[in-house]
């Protein structure tokens, strides 16, 4: 089967490896759709903490964002499977410790994720195996794209359910990529008096297209004002800002990652205003209401998507995520060129090489 090999900072190319069989309890899956996302960059280029800390090394099938259909399965999981589109979260657990007994996987101190950290090659081969407890069933009514996105805005879901939100809040999100624009649209749907901040005039564009209101940046009046902040980007100026923003007894999800220390953020202003603060990692077992909010119209994943690639344009795809010109924050490849589809709606995507 065709790979997706990480050879070194900027190589990456196309090899053939052995197709994997599926073990007791997994599944084998013909990946279709694959997402490239600020991580996979951080490898492509050379850049991420991953490398830097020891945690992952060249040479690595890349990818942990994936769309794909079940072909066959492996002894003790049922087939009724076979032949239904899956997408799924990638922490691989030992299964022994106290953390993975409780179902808090993600925590597991010998955890693994694909493409991301530890041994296991990523989702970007032609196929793919997993557990089937990682697997979650795509409905016919959701898109490729939208399929491939569950990954990674379960976890504004996550946010957004730790921070209780309700009707009555002033939400504001900082950052409108991917991880703020679905926070800002569950929130909104939640009812929620919600503001998008962000500093790039396309991101607001894409924003107002989603119905959300935006801003370029807090203004003084601002100060002290929301209910619940949610810092989307991970940039040293918006994790300062939470601290600026949140009111008296409010409410912060750190969900974007910083990668270094911020340096002065006030955390004694936190302590003054009773600030109750969450840093939340991943979206496991909020995938199920992810895909209820994207049945029901609530969240629009397919309007995040700006470019799909084929695979013999990967260079190009490395090279368009890591340009400043999308106007949209997502990138895909597509991997199985005989599965190509229309996008859900008719403002979500288009295939091959054009602008969304």
């Amino acid at each position: 089967m065709k790979s997706i090999q990480l050879t070194g900072p900027r190589a990456v190319s196309v090899t053939e490896t052995d197709v994997p069989e599926p073990g007791p309890g997994e599944a084998l899956i013909r990946v279709a759709v694959l997402g490239l996302c600020g991580t996979d960059l951080g490898f492509f280029d050379g850049s991420s903490n991953y490398l830097r800390d020891g945690l992952k090394s060249y040479p690595f099938v890349v990818g942990h964002e994936w769309l794909g259909t079940v072909v066959s399965v492996g002894p003790g999981t049922g087939p009724a499977i076979v032949g239904r589109r899956v997408s799924g979260h990638n922490f691989r657990g030992c299964g022994q410790c106290s953390h993975c007994a409780q179902g808090r996987i993600r925590y597991c101190p010998d955890r693994s994720e694909i493409g991301v950290l530890g041994p296991r090659p990523g989702a970007g081969s032609e196929f793919l195996t997993a557990p089937r407890e990682t697997l979650t069933l795509i409905p016919d009514g959701l898109s490729d794209a939208a399929g491939v996105l569950l990954e990674p805005t379960a976890a504004a879901v996550h946010a957004v359910d730790r921070l209780a939100v309700t009707g009555k809040d002033r939400v504001a999100v900082l950052g409108a990529g991917t991880l703020g624009l679905a926070a800002a649209q569950i929130a909104t749907a939640l009812g929620a008096a919600t503001v998008v901040f962000d500093p790039q005039a396309a991101a607001r564009e894409l924003a107002g297209r989603l119905g959300l209101r935006s801003s370029v940046a807090p203004a003084e009046a601002d100060e002290a004002s929301y209910d619940v902040v949610i810092e989307a980007s991970g940039s040293t100026a918006a994790v300062r800002s939470t601290v600026e923003l949140i009111a008296p007894g409010g409410r912060v999800a750190q969900l974007g990652t910083p990668h270094r220390t911020t340096d002065g953020f006030d955390a004694a202003t936190l302590v003054i205003r009773d600030v109750t603060l969450h840093g939340v990692l991943s979206g496991v077992g909020h995938w199920d209401r992810l895909v209820g909010l994207v049945q029901s119209g609530a969240v629009n994943l397919d309007a995040l998507v700006d470019r799909i690639f084929p695979l013999d344009q990967l260079d190009a795809a490395f090279a368009h995520l890591a340009s400043g010109d999308r106007a949209r924050p997502k990138v895909l490849v597509r991997i199985d060129l005989d599965s190509r589809e229309e996008p859900a709606r008719g403002d979500s995507g288009a295939e091959g090489t054009d602008c969304l």
